[in-house]
């Protein structure tokens, strides 16, 4: 039976939530009109109307109710929208996967050392290192759509490392925070603990793939009401979090693997998951979730030695920022400061683990305010000095390739530089008489052409494995070379400068333009899109 004193708590709560949303979409708008990112603007909402501030607002449990909530959503949004591990195991082993390693790895032992020396404890000092060395992908994501970038060559660079380093980042803290939770904890309970997220994630992939999509194509035939299909939705997210829980795996990772394995759905699908859940969860849940954030902030932080104070802040910015371009480096990615900015921002996934460390009891009120406080000048600075990077690259397509340039760069070099200075000499070539079965016996496809020369040793057209293709296999045989060969071809004389050579490469199907002299309309060579790029490359980095 309740009584008068529950019914008052029930209606704070209901008015904290009221407050709470409000100044979170009020303050979250504002950031978006001054071009910031929308979470800077609510996790400054519950600093105001939290305790650091106005006092109008406590973090009661209802609160941290929801906001447990939004942090499911959140992660089940991240690993559906943002992580493709799929793509992240392509490139395991090659030097995108390892600049992500070096951009995770220095800042996590720099600040892991420096919380050691500080007298933390192992777990505490490397999961605070952990929650330092994340990226996240939401504001950068967001910088890049309206920029138009996101799908360009810098953007998905940018895409692709940023979400190795917080893929890496939220698994290696929710063992840290899992480890910290053992009385005694051990080098075996490490293995154990990634071996359960394994074994939960081939489970929950096995049941993405085999099981939910039939269930919800099944449950969109018989159910009449919309609404109860994407209810079902959010209760196995929930359950799925809370398997986790009851697993000894953080429900915030088992929120992410499902939304990870959801991924793979087919398309139609996963595209009304994605838009009805990110439209539940980014327009109530996660903004409660930041702005309790901003609740639990206080500027107690600045009772901290203010050495202390900078070292963090150091690390949190200088340190990411300086391992964001060596890792870039390695990454071979150019610009290189564009593309670092863009890697080490931060954002969602940080504060999600930070929030996490906290209510874990590894990081205290004064940290956990210092590096709230850190990431919000990081987010600051990385979105300020990304916008302003990217708005003076020009993107240069030529052929399939595409490049991020300054515009100064890319102006001096194809203004300046004939076609006879990245001309390559070396090249296949065929006659036109041959027979299509005899030019595959004799000749190994791949995606470059060949150049077909006549008997009077000039250029009469290119063959490709897609002009081959368009053909029966039965009739190659009795077809040759000049009847499937691609005849409208663009070519360049030896001093014609780049700025031509590209317009003609992208007018054409190939990713190569044939040098032709003009004096004997003989081929002495070809341009390709690589030696373009490889010479826009090196010019840029003079």
């Amino acid at each position: 039976m309740t009584t008068l004193e529950d019914h008052i708590l029930v209606f704070e709560a209901i008015l904290y939530l009221a407050v709470l949303i409000i100044a979170a979409k009020l303050l979250g708008e504002l950031m978006h009109r001054i071009n910031q990112p929308t979470i800077i603007g609510n996790v400054l909402a519950g600093i105001i109307v939290g305790p650091a501030l106005l006092a109008i607002v406590e973090p009661i449990n209802a609160i941290e109710f929801f906001t447990s909530i939004g942090v499911f959503f959140l992660f089940f949004l991240i690993g559906l929208q943002e992580i493709d591990l799929a793509g992240i195991f392509r490139v395991m082993r090659g030097r995108i996967f390892a600049g992500s390693a070096v951009a995770f790895l220095i800042p996590f032992f720099v600040a892991g050392f420096f919380g050691l020396s500080l007298d933390m404890n192992f777990t505490q000092a490397f999961a605070i290192g952990s929650v330092i060395a994340a990226s996240s992908l939401g504001v950068t994501a967001k910088i890049l759509s309206d920029l138009g970038k996101l799908k360009s060559a810098i953007g998905l660079e940018i895409f692709t490392v940023t979400a190795i380093v917080e893929f890496i980042a939220i698994i290696v803290t929710s063992v840290l925070i899992q480890v910290n939770s053992s009385d005694t904890p051990v080098v075996s309970e490490f293995f154990w603990l990634f071996a359960k997220m394994i074994i939960f994630f081939a489970v929950a992939a096995l049941l993405s793939v085999y099981v939910l999509p039939k269930f919800f194509r099944m449950l969109k035939k018989h159910l009449r009401g919309k609404q109860i299909y994407f209810g079902v939705i959010i209760g196995v997210i929930l359950l799925v979090a809370y398997l986790a829980e009851i697993s000894g795996i953080h429900g915030a990772v088992g929120a992410l693997l499902l939304g990870i394995a959801m991924s793979r759905m087919a398309k139609d699908e996963y595209s009304d998951i994605s838009t009805n859940i990110g439209v539940i969860g980014h327009g109530l849940f996660i903004p409660i979730f930041f702005a309790g954030i901003g609740l639990h902030f206080s500027l107690g932080f600045l009772n901290l030695d203010l050495w202390i104070i900078a070292v963090f802040i150091g690390i949190i910015i200088g340190v990411k920022f300086v391992s964001s371009y060596i890792a870039v480096r390695i990454a071979k990615m150019r610009p290189a400061t564009t593309v670092a900015y863009g890697v080490m921002a931060k954002g969602a996934v940080d504060l999600a683990l930070m929030l996490s460390l906290l209510q874990a009891h590894i990081l205290d009120d004064e940290l956990f305010s210092l590096l709230v406080f850190g990431t919000l000048l990081t987010m600051v600075i990385s979105s300020v000095e990304l916008q302003r990077k990217l708005k003076k690259i020009i993107h240069v397509k030529v052929g399939t390739l595409e490049l991020g340039l300054l515009p100064i760069y890319f102006r001096r070099v194809v203004s300046d530089v004939p076609a006879i200075a990245v001309i390559v000499t070396d090249f296949p070539r065929i006659t036109p008489l041959l027979t299509v079965k005899a030019f595959l016996e004799q000749n190994e496809l791949n995606k470059n052409p060949f150049l077909v020369i006549d008997a009077n040793d000039k250029l009469v057209g290119l063959v490709s494995k897609r002009e081959i293709n368009r053909y029966h296999k039965k009739t190659f045989d009795a077809i040759t070379i000049d009847d499937v060969m691609y005849k409208k071809v663009y070519t360049v004389s030896p001093d014609e400068y780049l700025y031509s050579v590209i317009q003609k490469m992208n007018s054409h199907p190939f990713d190569i333009i044939p040098v032709v002299d003009p004096v004997n309309e003989h081929v002495i060579g070809i341009v390709t899109t690589q030696s373009i790029m490889n010479l826009l490359t090196e010019t840029q980095k003079s």
